[in-house]
């Protein structure tokens, strides 16, 4: 299986209004606490935004909690420029990249989600569960082949559980400086570690490969 790298793709938006007097955060320094986006990024309707995207991730998996979701450490990545205008409730433009860590249940797990602020409103599309550190659109390409092509017997329903780097704990890959990542696919109540080996080729390619299938 091959992709090819291309923009990044988002669906899903919430519309609001803006102020007046936008700031531009466009680098890690200027996101200083006294920034409208900073506000944003603290506030309560942003984490219930990531709280849905984390059930809507477990319930793909059969592990929906009726618990509270609760948010912990985050890391984003600007994408474009953030311009956030001050008394506005979200940015006016940007794209950015969340990791973002929820608690539910006694479970622990990291999601990713891309953030697009436009005229429209904040569009919202969640990436990959984990730390796949793979393109960000070949993730969101690949993700619905990998599901299926895992190999749980008599099981429709199933979705993407975890992404790791690197190879299992104890696995010996064929490629011994191989770019390696385990995704793991759940359903019916079965967890499968599917070892990909990912190859970028000449023509600007990711040649993506399924080494091994190892049941959890």
């Amino acid at each position: 299986m091959s992709f090819k790298l291309c923009a990044m793709a988002v669906c899903a938006f919430v519309l609001t209004g803006h102020g007046a007097f936008a700031q531009t955060i466009s680098k890690a320094e200027d996101l200083k606490p006294d920034t409208p986006f900073a506000g944003f990024l603290k506030g309560k309707k942003h984490n219930e935004a990531k709280a849905y995207i984390a059930l809507r991730e477990d319930q793909s998996v059969g592990r929906a909690c009726k618990d509270a979701y609760t948010m912990g450490n985050y890391a984003m990545k600007i994408m474009e420029p953030i311009e956030m205008e001050a008394g506005a409730t979200i940015p006016k433009k940007g794209r950015w990249l969340e990791r973002f860590q929820v608690t539910r249940c006694g479970r622990q797990s990291l999601f990713n989600a891309i953030f697009t602020a436009t005229d429209k409103g904040l569009e919202i599309k969640p990436v990959a569960p984990g730390e796949t550190a793979q393109d960000l659109q070949l993730v969101i390409d690949l993700r619905p082949l990998i599901i299926r092509k895992a190999k749980i017997q008599n099981c429709e329903a199933r979705g993407l559980l975890d992404t790791a780097k690197g190879p299992p704990e104890g696995y010996e890959p064929k490629v011994a400086d191989g770019e390696y990542e385990t995704w793991t696919v759940s359903g019916c109540g079965k967890d499968v570690d599917l070892v990909l080996l990912f190859t970028s080729t000449a023509d600007g390619k990711v040649d993506v490969q399924v080494e091994k299938q190892l049941p959890r």
